[in-house]
């Protein structure tokens, strides 16, 4: 192989390196799209919904899509805040049975990721009446959100007082699937978290 040619493809592999070295960060940035979550884009769909220059029937569709949603998850925070002082008990007595402690946590995953299937059904009926440009609209703001998640290290914490975890003896994470949830046990304080609630 003549060397002009072998160097060639030395600048070019190393020009390879450097580009997939300087793209790693910004992959390395981008949140999971599992790792957003409805519960944590409702507080900012008012402000949202008033960039997307609604019609009469999309804003008809988007009011009720938003309250069915809203409803969803504030019973979800009821049965879990139940689930949790059930567990809370359970962990407490003197023959805990944790089979039964993760039956109950198995449930409840399935139950959320059946709400979870429904709302996003909802929500891409929403979307599926929206004109071309509103549709680059919402594609944008998730990006956004998805880039803004990454950017503070963490899940948005924007709630409103509908979507605010109640506060607990116990620690709690929202409503959110995937979410954990502890279990405060015992009288020394001690906490146990069930990945998956």
């Amino acid at each position: 192989m003549p060397v002009s040619l072998f160097s060639t493809r030395v600048r070019q592999l190393g020009a390879a390196l450097i580009l997939s070295a300087a793209a790693m960060p910004l992959s390395a940035l981008a949140v999971p799209i599992m790792d957003m979550h409805l519960e944590d884009l409702l507080p900012m769909a008012p402000d949202f919904k008033k960039e997307l220059n609604l019609n009469a029937n999309q804003q008809t569709l988007w009011q009720q899509t938003e309250s069915r949603s809203r409803q969803v998850l504030r019973e979800r925070q009821s049965r879990r805040l139940k689930m949790q002082d059930a567990v809370a008990n359970a962990l407490a007595g003197k023959q805990v049975e944790l089979r039964d402690v993760v039956g109950v946590v198995d449930a409840e995953t399935a139950t959320t990721a059946a709400e979870e299937k429904q709302m996003r059904e909802w929500w891409l009926g929403v979307n599926d009446a929206l004109n071309e440009t509103q549709r680059q609209q919402v594609a944008t703001f998730l990006s956004e959100q998805m880039m803004r998640v990454a950017d503070s290290g963490g899940r948005p914490t924007a709630r409103d007082k509908d979507d605010a975890p109640a506060k607990t003896g116990g620690r709690h994470h929202g409503a959110g699937a995937g979410g954990g949830a502890g279990a405060t046990a015992g009288s020394n304080g001690g906490s146990v978290t069930i990945p998956g609630m």
